[in-house]
């Protein structure tokens, strides 16, 4: 998709029980793989919008008790998405009857080889597809990075294997694929490498992805990431027609 013009500014409605209308700026933005990337407005009322339980609309970003946060619904997509705010790491997502795709989470403004995130994932179902699990981008070259935790009642196990290492005491199954689809930055193409746990995570325990693991393996397979310049997430998405869930999760830094 055309990348949007970071001066031109929009205003859009959003929905917090009574709608709100709030002026956007430009920014690019955090997408999955279900999905085009693209580049859409982000929240300058940050404050504001972030203490709110909000519907989704297209794309929404900020900052909230020092963690990056956002939230991302495709176009044309229906139903109910619910996505809050705790304290500190902690957010709070719940959908019913949707039908599309939707991205959402807390993490850092910009990734790190090096990042050591703990976790807590207190509740989670997902009638759908998606993952839960650290996401986020690299540029030159254009990767689409996942560690998935656990996922919904459709395997995100696609494109080409690559074998099963040990991280944090558990296996990981490494995957990649080419996608035809935009990037990040509207441009042509780009990798997609994740790493997934051979056994789901079960909910209500303290866990830990050290990236650094996930990241060497990847390079020794011959796929290193780029500039990781770009905001990373504890991800919870979903994908799929009449889908319903609820998510609870608390990251911080190890």
């Amino acid at each position: 998709m055309k990348k949007q013009n970071p001066l031109t500014r929009v205003t859009w409605k959003v929905a917090f029980g009574t709608a709100v209308a709030i002026v956007l700026a430009g920014t690019t933005i955090l997408t999955s793989c279900r999905k085009e990337a693209r580049t859409q407005p982000e929240a300058a009322g940050i404050e504001t919008l972030s203490k709110a339980q909000a519907t989704a609309q297209f794309y929404q970003s900020g900052t909230h008790d020092g963690f990056f946060w956002s939230l991302w619904k495709s176009d044309g997509a229906t139903g109910t998405v619910n996505y809050a705010n705790g304290p500190g790491g902690n957010y709070s997502v719940n959908w019913n009857g949707f039908n599309g795709n939707f991205t959402c989470g807390k993490g850092y403004s910009v990734g790190s080889a090096s990042y050591k995130i703990g976790y807590n994932l207190g509740t989670y179902s997902n009638s759908g597809g998606g993952t839960f699990g650290w996401y986020g981008w690299s540029r030159n070259p254009y990767y689409e990075y996942y560690v998935n935790e656990t996922w919904g009642a459709v395997s995100p196990h696609t494109g080409t294997y690559l074998g099963t290492f040990e991280s944090d005491g558990a296996g990981y199954n490494v995957w990649t694929r080419w996608v035809t689809g935009k990037n990040i930055d509207g441009g042509d193409g780009f990798r997609q490498i994740y790493s997934s746990r051979v056994t789901k995570v079960t909910t209500g325990q303290n866990r830990v992805i050290t990236f650094a693991n996930h990241y060497n393996k990847w390079s020794s397979l011959g796929y290193t990431l780029g500039q990781l310049n770009i905001p990373a997430i504890m991800v919870s998405e979903t994908w799929g027609s009449n889908t319903n869930g609820n998510i609870n999760c608390t990251i911080w830094m190890q």
